[in-house]
This record gives C-alpha cells, structure tokens and sequence, in this order.
C-alpha cells in the first residue's frame, strides 16, 4: 500500500465519466487509494482534438458493450445543465455522503433517464444519498458552494482539462479523448501500481 490520491475531472452529462466511475473505485479500492472528484465544465478556449465521422455510432457501441459489462442498461442522454448538481456535490462532501450523491444522481441521468437539472430531482437523489432535502434545497444557492464549483472550473482550464474524463495523480495524467481511450479498472489499477513504484523508488 503507498499513499496516494487519484483526482478524477468529471462532470455528470459526461457517460464516459459515469461508466468510468465504476472503473476507477474498483482500482482505488484494490490499490488502497482514494479518489478525489473535480467538477469540469469546457473551458472557453479548449480545443479538444476532432472526433471522427462514425463517432456517434461509435459511442452508442461501447456503452452497450460497457453496460452488458456492468450489468446495467445506460441510456445515452441530452446534454443538460448540471451546475445545480454539481454545486450539490460541495453540501454532499461537507456531510460525508459524497459517493452516495454521486452515484443517485448519474443513477438518475444514465439508468432512469431524468433530467438532472430539475431541482426536485436532485432533492430526490440527495434523500436517497440520506441527507436532508431541504438542507440539500437551500445549500445549491449558498455562495460558498458555488464558488467551490467555480473554483474546479477555474482549476480544469488552468491545466488545460479539455475532454473528460481526466484521471491525475502524482503530477500524472491519464487524458480520455476519445472513448476507446477509456482505461479498463485493470489498465487503471496498473498506471496507479506504475506511479506508485515510481514514487517509492
């Protein structure tokens, strides 16, 4: 076991991130490390590399490959606005129910298919993540929270974050362009065992 934290750019309209999620706690977990989640909104002057033609197609094979995998049955949805979510996550994290939030609400977006920028839907997800809906009401337009949302931001484009997800540590980046780059919980358990004997040594 050695001392590390895997930062993971993220952000919840993003499927790669949530079948990722999967991944990357079973590597965390088997490595002894934790994980640390940065909200990632694309920076205005990202120039993220050209995605091929057959992309979508592309896209909608791998996540039913990856949901016959997990056991799950993801549904590719809309882009919406997630900053309420995210903002959630802040209040989440203060009360010790981080994991649980995140998980109810990429449940909600990718397994039930609804619309995660609906407060009372986030109220719903914040309940089964076991914190109170009204303090989970109120904490989304309290300052503090969104300047920790606009303080993540600001920190993925100063490093220049401009696809997701991003997986860090140890000033090491794992960078998923393209979604055949998306590593397997295998393929992430070795890069954290290589940083690690990197670091130790």
């Amino acid at each position: 076991m050695f001392t590390m934290r895997i930062t993971s750019y993220f952000d919840y309209n993003c499927v790669f991130c949530y079948i990722g999620r999967y991944r990357l706690r079973e590597a965390a977990n088997r490595a002894g490390v934790s994980i640390e989640w940065v909200a990632w909104a694309m920076p205005e002057d990202a120039s993220p590399p050209p995605k091929p033609d057959d992309y979508r197609e592309g896209v909608k094979r791998y996540v039913q490959a990856a949901s016959e995998d997990l056991g799950l049955d993801i549904r590719l949805m809309r882009a919406v606005d997630t900053q309420d979510a995210l903002t959630g996550m802040y209040y989440a994290r203060e009360q010790g129910v981080e994991e649980p939030y995140h998980q109810q609400v990429f449940d909600a977006r990718f397994l039930k298919g609804l619309d995660v920028s609906d407060r009372k839907v986030l109220t719903e997800c914040a309940e089964a993540a076991g914190l109170s809906g009204d303090g989970y009401w109120n904490a989304l337009d309290q300052e503090k929270y969104r300047m920790q949302l606009q303080a993540d931001f600001q920190r993925a484009a100063q490093t220049r974050i401009w696809t997701i997800p991003v997986y860090e540590a140890d000033h090491r980046r794992l960078e998923v362009h393209h979604f055949d780059q998306l590593p397997t919980a295998d393929g992430l358990t070795e890069w954290i065992q290589l940083i690690g004997t990197k670091a130790e040594g």
